[in-house]
């Protein structure tokens, strides 16, 4: 079965609940805007924490470069352009605390698939699981 056939599959079962176009409307709303509050929230403790390493660093400390996009799943939704700042050198050698070097899930998320596996959910049930909690269906092998 494929990404798109799953998805509308998903889609299907949720236009024929109960719930009215109204609250669909004004629960997507909310969600953008919880995203947007995250994001701005992050990349404001992104940048905190480049601060702290250039002043831990002294005399010696690399200049700020400037930002890469990263995408990046919260339990609130996708984060497609997460702003994360990088410095001219040194990124690599650099310990980041809030995101890991290839991070792209928060813990939460990890955890929960994790969870749900473990009780007993298929690759198949978990991409509808994940669905419900990101808002876009995930691969099999992403799943994985």
């Amino acid at each position: 079965m494929t990404i798109a056939t799953r998805e509308q599959e998903i889609l299907r079962i949720q236009n024929a609940s109960f719930q009215s176009e109204l609250n669909q409307e004004l629960e997507k709303k909310l969600q953008e805007k919880v995203i947007r509050v995250v994001q701005t929230v992050l990349e404001a403790a992104l940048i905190e924490e480049v601060k702290m390493h250039i002043k831990e660093l002294g005399n010696q400390s690399p200049r700020r470069s400037s930002y890469f996009r990263r995408s990046l799943n919260t339990r609130f939704g996708r984060i497609e352009a997460l702003a994360v700042p990088k410095l001219r050198r040194g990124n690599k050698e650099r310990k980041w605390r809030i995101l890991t070097r290839y991070q792209r899930c928060r813990d939460y998320l990890l955890d929960t698939a994790s969870y749900l596996y473990v009780m007993g959910l298929s690759i198949r049930d978990l991409q509808e699981a994940l669905y419900l909690l990101l808002g876009h269906v995930l691969s099999r092998s992403s799943v994985n």
